[in-house]
């Protein structure tokens, strides 16, 4: 009867064990087969957060330099009228820039002192120069530094072309100012005509719907 017993749960085992091994192996083929799907998804999501990261850094980037451009536009007028100034007194080019540079702030300013400390080094003062255009790619840094350069070159007189150029940069500077104030004036018109005049009409208008005494009032 034991043996017997033991015998029939022998049996019984062996058959659960070759039913759940059965499934297993379904189970892990199925997984096998699944499995290489998933991965492509999992590995374009670093892709497109990175991607997403890369444009936002750029941007960012982009209006960094665009500000900074704009600062050094409107600091070229007064350094410019500085140095027709001193131009004028009977100092030389290099000179002159020493005198200015110094007393003056912001971009092109700061600039502009990195390349009188390379030329107290023993950097040529021309090439110098020529990367403060590079460093502010701006048209109006650029003809400054050609103007200067060619002058160091040829010996052309520097203060009339500097005089002229500084005509030229206030004259942009005004158009720009014209064009960013007609934008102000197209945007106050949201609030004037979305807001404050429909409460005017609201005032003129409830007071005689209220003598009148409607009913929706």
């Amino acid at each position: 009867m034991n043996l017997d017993y033991a015998l029939a749960a022998c049996f019984g085992l062996g058959v659960a064990g070759a039913i759940s091994g059965l499934f297993q192996s379904q189970d892990s083929s199925l997984a096998t087969r699944v499995r290489p799907q998933n991965k492509p998804s999992t590995a374009r999501r670093p892709r497109l957060a990175r991607r997403s990261v890369a444009e936002a850094l750029r941007i960012s980037v982009s209006a960094a330099n665009r500000t900074k451009l704009e600062k050094a536009l409107f600091e070229l007028p007064e350094i410019v009228d500085l140095l027709v100034v001193s131009l004028r007194s009977g100092d030389g080019i290099f000179r002159s820039f020493e005198k200015v540079v110094p007393r003056c702030e912001g971009e092109l300013a700061r600039e502009l002192t990195r390349v009188l400390r390379g030329v107290e080094y023993g950097a040529p003062f021309g090439d110098e120069l020529r990367s403060v255009a590079i460093s502010l790619p701006h048209p109006q840094v650029t003809e400054f530094v050609n103007k200067v350069v060619m002058s160091l070159q040829r010996g052309t007189p520097l203060a009339q072309m500097l005089r002229e150029l500084s005509e030229s940069v206030r004259a942009e500077i005004r158009n720009r100012l014209l064009r960013q104030a007609g934008k102000n004036e197209t945007r106050m018109l949201v609030p004037l005509v979305f807001l404050i005049l429909p409460i005017t009409v609201l005032f003129a208008i409830y007071p005689s719907l209220e003598l009148l005494n409607f009913g929706f009032i």
